[in-house]
């Protein structure tokens, strides 16, 4: 049972299932409906002006992810519990959650009762972490080709995921610029990746000392 008053925000795009949590959480005693944001930005907006108690929060959003989300509402409201909910199923998001400092990660598919005992945790400070099956996602498929790559191939990767050039990477790496391109063209294709950008996003969660 909830025992004060909390006023709980939603950030989540995917509008039949804010729907769906709104329907789940009206009339409950202690719980105020703020209203929802459908992006990180919005969202942000929101917590700004409205002081939330808790925020629901979806992983995946159109302008980022459920850590960039954390790490920007806890820059402007440094206490506040956030819960996510969502339908991805890798325990090494949800380890990045922990570590991020969220209080429940929770599938879409938990029922009302499992709902409000997360909320009840997160008031009181605890925290809710369900044990995951680990399933291979493509990600994982991805940076594990990623950390099977030579230590050439990955000095490039990186580079390039950082923004440089191939005429620079070919003078820091001593280089020539054919040779620079030639592994840019095999790297994507090794990783099955279309461009820089993807690149960039799969060795941001990438161990370099793996």
């Amino acid at each position: 049972m909830i025992k004060e008053n909390i006023r709980l925000l939603h950030i989540d795009d995917h509008l039949l299932f804010v729907q769906g949590v709104y329907s789940l959480l009206e009339g409950v005693p202690n719980i105020q409906w703020l209203g929802s944001a459908s992006n990180i930005a919005e969202g942000i907006s929101m917590v700004e002006d409205l002081k939330p108690d808790m925020v629901l929060l979806d992983y995946f959003l159109p302008d980022g992810n459920g850590i960039d989300a954390t790490n920007k509402i806890h820059s402007a409201l440094p206490n506040i519990p956030i819960l996510i909910l969502t339908m991805e199923k890798n325990p090494s998001l949800l380890e990045k959650c922990k570590k991020a400092g969220v209080m429940a990660f929770l599938p879409k598919t938990i029922d009302k009762n499992q709902l409000m005992n997360a909320i009840a945790a997160a008031a009181s400070g605890n925290k809710t972490f369900p044990v995951l099956e680990r399933i291979p996602s493509q990600e994982d498929n991805k940076l594990k080709k990623l950390h099977h790559l030579s230590k050439r191939e990955k000095e490039i990767a990186f580079l390039v995921a950082k923004g440089f050039t191939s005429r620079q990477i070919s003078e820091k790496l001593f280089l020539s610029l054919l040779t620079v391109n030639t592994h840019r063209r095999n790297l994507l294709q090794k990783l099955g990746l279309s461009n820089t950008a993807q690149l960039s996003a799969l060795i941001s969660n990438f161990d370099m000392e793996d």
